[in-house]
């Protein structure tokens, strides 16, 4: 495969997969260099195969985990069996198939549970294209580490039309081994785990999927999720498959805010991304908030400390603990008010539903006009009523998902 064959596939197949990288250049490899290298935490180097005289550097404004090497070493090893010109009728087809192909090699292992992975997602591909009665098809399916444990296999379940209305998405499932053979359907317990996942809405499946456990969801949206270790791993949104590196995103908040914050802000992103409400928030330096003040950044009757609006009166009277104590989704239903959140460094609310005034000749949205301007003082962030999540500190995306 050449440069210019091997950058098209990366920039059509892997990138979507790695929200917010980008292709660099390009430059000599030599046969003892690796597959997928790091350069440094921001920039991996990637060949096509061993013999390669060629890698592309692959690039990020945050660091890429080990687990994404891994993944990245797979999505090569699989596009290394597939080749373009012998397959050319269907070579299309083939790599569709690919990112289904990838995540299974990852949370599925090289066993049964690889193939079973791949078979769960393949049906819940298919069925988020259907409806029954009219309606969009929502479902939940878990795999265990069990063999030969259940009566039937995947292929004969997703045969049957009465699948499409067992197991809803947010507290009933379907389980089965990593051989495929389902065993049960069973009603979860509703909780709020303290874990990397939109667990407003799928808080029980995640809370499920601990251990060796992977569990689908498929959404009213068409949505398909993975997880495992009570984490989002990926999502297929909007027709194309991400991978969501937490532990990198939760790095590029820096150190001078506490750990508890960075996670409950990051968390509820998640909620408001998949709840589709969108929104904005920032947490602001000590500096920054006295910036916010002396700049009248947000009119005082925003200001929940003056209780001068109904919506500061109501909020200064319910809301009296820091943003990382609130309930996850009282703080899910804050952050879908119209206008930003704005805490202190300590987590405090300063504002919630606040407009921001923006410089003159701002071209993008209102969120995202809003949290880069903020984050001159601290970190703004951006969900999108569609989903992704961008953050921004001294003006600069650092992150995406």
């Amino acid at each position: 495969m050449n440069r210019e064959e091997f950058e098209k596939l990366l920039n059509s197949h892997l990138l979507p997969i790695f929200t917010g990288a980008s292709l660099g250049a390009s430059e000599d490899a030599k046969p003892f260099h690796k597959l997928v290298a790091k350069r440094n935490v921001c920039t991996l180097l990637i060949k096509p195969s061993k013999d390669a005289d060629y890698r592309v550097q692959f690039l990020r404004s945050q660091e890429f985990l080990e687990e994404e090497v891994e993944l990245i070493e797979h999505f090569v090893s699989e596009v290394k069996t597939i080749d373009p010109h012998r397959t050319q009728d269907h070579f299309k087809d083939l790599m569709a198939l690919l990112p289904r192909r990838v995540i299974g090699r990852l949370l599925g292992g090289e066993g049964q549970g690889r193939s079973t992975l791949e078979e769960a997602i393949r049906w819940f591909e298919s069925l988020a294209s259907q409806t029954y009665e009219g309606k969009q098809i929502v479902a939940a399916f878990g795999i265990t580490g069990s063999m030969s444990y259940g009566p039937i296999d995947i292929s004969s379940l997703s045969q049957e039309d009465f699948s499409k209305v067992l197991s809803n998405g947010f507290d009933t499932i379907y389980q089965c081994g990593q051989d495929g053979k389902i065993f049960n359907i069973t009603r979860l317990s509703v909780a709020y785990p303290d874990s990397h996942a939109p667990v407003v809405r799928m808080g029980a499946v995640a809370n499920w999927a601990r251990g060796n456990r992977i569990a689908l969801v498929l959404n009213r949206n068409g949505e398909i999720l993975v997880f495992k270790n009570k984490m989002l791993k990926f999502a297929k949104r909007r027709g194309s498959w991400r991978y969501y590196p937490h532990e990198s995103a939760l790095k590029q908040f820096g150190r001078g805010i506490k750990a508890d914050i960075k996670s409950a802000i990051y968390q509820s992103c998640l909620d408001a991304s998949f709840a589709r409400t969108g929104g904005c928030i920032a947490v602001l330096t000590r500096d920054g908030e006295r910036e916010l003040r002396k700049r009248k950044i947000v009119h005082s009757t925003d200001m929940i400390v003056n209780k001068e609006s109904i919506r500061t009166k109501l909020l200064a009277k319910a809301i009296k603990k820091p943003f990382q104590d609130v309930d996850r989704l009282l703080r899910q239903e804050l952050l879908a008010i119209d206008g930003a959140i704005i805490l202190d460094n300590q987590g405090g609310i300063i504002t919630a539903g606040a407009i921001i005034k923006v410089p003159e000749g701002s071209i993008s949205g209102g969120r995202r006009a809003a949290a880069v301007n903020l984050s001159k003082w601290g970190i703004g962030i951006k969900i999108s009523a569609d989903g992704p999540i961008l953050g921004f500190k001294k003006r600069n995306e650092i992150f995406s998902l």
